[in-house]
């Protein structure tokens, strides 16, 4: 876990707050949040862009959700019948494939955006809340295809779309304040 993801915990929840990571040991959360007798369970990700190269995304203001992942490997199955789905596929790639938006059972949803290695904006969202926000507005968001890994169907999820009591937002770089419409 990255030093400035601690730093914001710290200034942005509290100053005694300890973080354990479990990224790489579960799918439901990356990292448990204590402070005394409070368990925030916290899912995160660090988007990494370049100025110059891939810096346009950040003017976009959304996020991605991951809904399936490894499309291509599924695109290649034949015919699927009860009497062939165990020799053609496992339950360890259909799980893979359900994407991470789905599995996650976090109360808090954070986007770590950096801009050249530095931390640009924080996307702060109360995860519990969204999470059924988004499955009922899912018909009115769109889709991104992305082939670089694993074949990823994301939703691209405004910022200004989500309700405000839903979002935190900290912008740390240069670029103007969003607004949701409210």
């Amino acid at each position: 876990m990255r030093i400035e993801i601690t730093e914001y915990f710290q200034k942005n929840y509290d100053s005694n707050i300890i973080l354990r990571d479990f990224e790489t040991e579960n799918l439901g959360f990356d990292a448990i949040a204590s402070q005394k007798n409070i368990n925030i369970l916290v899912e995160y990700k660090s988007r990494f862009f370049e100025s110059g190269i891939n810096d346009r995304y950040l003017k976009e203001y959304d996020v991605l959700i991951e809904l399936i992942q490894s499309v291509p490997s599924f695109q290649k199955l034949p015919e699927l019948k009860n009497n062939n789905i165990n020799r053609l596929i496992n339950s360890y790639k259909v799980n893979t494939a359900v994407g991470w938006f789905y599995k996650c059972i976090a109360d808090r949803l954070i986007f770590f955006r950096f801009l050249d290695n530095a931390i640009y904006d924080v996307i702060d969202i109360d995860f519990r809340f969204f999470k059924q926000w988004v499955m009922n507005v899912m018909s009115n968001l769109e889709l991104q295809y992305s082939d670089k890994t694993t074949g990823t169907i994301n939703a691209k999820v405004p910022l200004k779309a989500i309700p405000k009591p839903l979002l935190k937002y900290k912008n740390y770089g240069l670029m103007t304040k969003i607004s949701n419409g409210s």
